[in-house]
């Protein structure tokens, strides 16, 4: 065996580099590519107010974020904005989502419009809670 030396390193050009390669080995695999996928709603001033993202990827939506400022809260938006990933998503060829969530953000939000959830994470990262949802479109 060669020698070798390990280093400390806690940068993010590491973590770039690693995900670079995990990424690159799971499409040898997987020749499925991850479709940006998106939404952002603007005030009458044109200031955006509130966004959605995520991927599209094979079978699957993978909900990243869903934001919404909370001046512009109790309006409806995030709601449009999901309907609208949702919708976008299935035109793709999606057939499911999954997201994740903590409990302090939005599980109730989620679950009203029929996410279940299927894992979670307790003592997450401390005491709190970390729920996986998923939802056939």
């Amino acid at each position: 065996m060669k020698k070798s030396k390990m280093v400390a390193d806690d940068s993010n050009e590491l973590s770039e580099w690693l995900k670079e390669h995990v990424v690159a080995f799971n499409k040898s695999h997987w020749p499925v590519e991850r479709r940006n996928i998106g939404f952002s709603i603007a005030n009458e001033y044109n200031e955006r107010v509130g966004g959605i993202a995520g991927r599209c990827f094979g079978n699957w939506l993978l909900l990243d974020w869903l934001w919404v400022d909370p001046q512009a809260r109790g309006q409806g938006y995030a709601s449009t904005l999901l309907r609208q990933l949702e919708r976008a998503a299935r035109e793709q060829g999606a057939r499911k989502v999954m997201l994740d969530t903590l409990e302090f953000q939005a599980p109730e939000f989620y679950r009203r419009r029929g996410y279940e959830e299927v894992f979670a994470l307790s003592d997450y990262p401390l005491d709190g809670r970390r729920s996986y949802m998923v939802k056939t479109l």
